[in-house]
């Protein structure tokens, strides 16, 4: 029985050493944002003014081997520190607004607090032709709700995005 246990050691270090090394795969990825412009927001109108922006990760192998890449993104509150409503502003004037991550503007998207979603994406990026570089875009839909009492100004607010891979 000693001899086989012997056996049986020398035979699984015989199988480690000859287990294949897994090829190392490295990324670069890179964001870009198209901002959300609502235009002319007319307070008379009784529909929302609906527009879009969009987030685009992008990432390139760098390395040899696949990779998955996985990421979330965050949408901060801006400058009216909440996510319900966000608010556009001119001066001491503000005009309420806020981000989906849905077309039916029904999912607010921020950074998974007070009742936001954050936006979870995934490529894979490997070697050879077509494989190299991954685009994954998603898109911002901004809404502006109707008939607000608004100052005749232009109004902004600042939104920081944030990619976490």
């Amino acid at each position: 029985m000693i001899i086989l246990r012997r056996r049986a050691a020398a035979l699984l270090a015989t199988c480690t050493v000859l287990a294949p090394v897994p090829a190392l795969a490295a990324y670069d990825c890179s964001v870009s944002v198209v901002g959300v412009n609502f235009g002319v927001y007319d307070p008379v109108v009784a529909q929302p003014d609906d527009s879009a922006g969009r987030v685009e990760v992008t990432c390139n192998n760098i390395g040899g081997g696949v990779d998955n890449v996985a990421y979330n993104i965050a949408l901060s509150p801006g400058l009216a520190g909440s996510f319900s409503p966000r608010r556009l502003v001119f001066g001491p004037a503000r005009l309420d607004y806020n981000l989906f991550r849905n077309a039916g503007r029904t999912e607010v998207w921020g950074n998974g607090t007070s009742g936001s979603f954050p936006v979870s994406g995934s490529m894979r990026v490997g070697p050879g032709q077509g494989n190299r570089t991954r685009t994954n875009t998603h898109d911002i839909f901004g809404r502006v709700p109707a008939q607000q009492d608004a100052a005749v100004g232009t109004y902004s607010d600042t939104i920081v995005v944030t990619v976490t891979f």
